[in-house]
């Protein structure tokens, strides 16, 4: 999709979100929302690949038809799960209507543009119907099928996923404090996160990540450090 597309589809979006939700704030909470849960999902893959440097950087052209297969159902579901997730967070902050329905239709639309399905919407209600620890065990369930090195990962970091899911809906709501306050579960999940030399463990803006440590989800050396 064309630069120009993307934006036009963004202001879209944004409208949408006002008209329903009759607020003026469309915009940031589409920025954020995309760009918090982008670098999650990126993050997320990277980290399951077992810190593969090239993940980041190397142009799609030259990687391997496989590898591009596997990436793009591994995002596809890592977004599903973290449409749920931002819905759960977004509903116990009241940053959205009591329509039980519109807000994760219009966010998978966003994460998920022309994609999305039918089939698509009936994942994230299944989702919505488990409790969020349920929604954690089956979200790594369905991932192993997919990559199955993931279930080499750090436990912790599925620990933290659902966590920093929520840190990147409160920045989108313009919330730092509940942010912030989320933070504290996650050092307490993970106290090295604290000992970064770069971030200290603080809430980045939505578009920011630590090149040291990987804050909003960190990297495998910090998740295996030890006391």
């Amino acid at each position: 999709m064309e630069l120009n597309d993307r934006s036009r589809e963004s202001e879209e979006q944004a409208l949408e979100f006002d008209r329903h939700e009759k607020r003026s704030d469309g915009a940031q909470v589409v920025a954020g929302l995309t760009g918090g849960l982008t670098i999650l999902r990126e993050s997320l893959y990277v980290r399951l690949q077992g810190e593969v440097e090239q993940m980041f950087g190397v142009d799609s052209l030259i990687m391997p038809i496989s590898a591009l297969k596997t990436k793009d159902q591994a995002d596809l579901e890592t977004d599903l799960y973290q449409v749920a997730e931002c819905t759960a967070a977004a509903r116990s902050g009241a940053y959205v209507s009591g329509d039980e329905t519109w807000f994760p239709a219009w966010l998978a639309k966003v994460r998920l543009k022309s994609r999305l399905s039918d089939a698509h919407l009936a994942r994230v209600r299944e989702y919505l119907l488990q409790p969020s620890d349920r929604r954690r065990l089956k979200f790594t369930d369905v991932l192993a099928r997919v990559l199955p090195e993931s279930r080499r990962a750090p436990l912790v970091l599925f620990r933290l996923l659902p966590l920093a899911v929520q840190v990147a809906t409160h920045l989108a709501f313009g919330n730092l404090p509940a942010a912030e306050k989320v933070r504290q579960q996650q050092k307490i999940e993970l106290p090295a996160i604290a000992d970064c030399r770069k971030c200290r463990g603080k809430v980045l803006a939505r578009d920011e990540q630590c090149p040291e440590c990987g804050n909003p989800l960190w990297n495998t050396e910090l998740l295996t450090a030890t006391d």
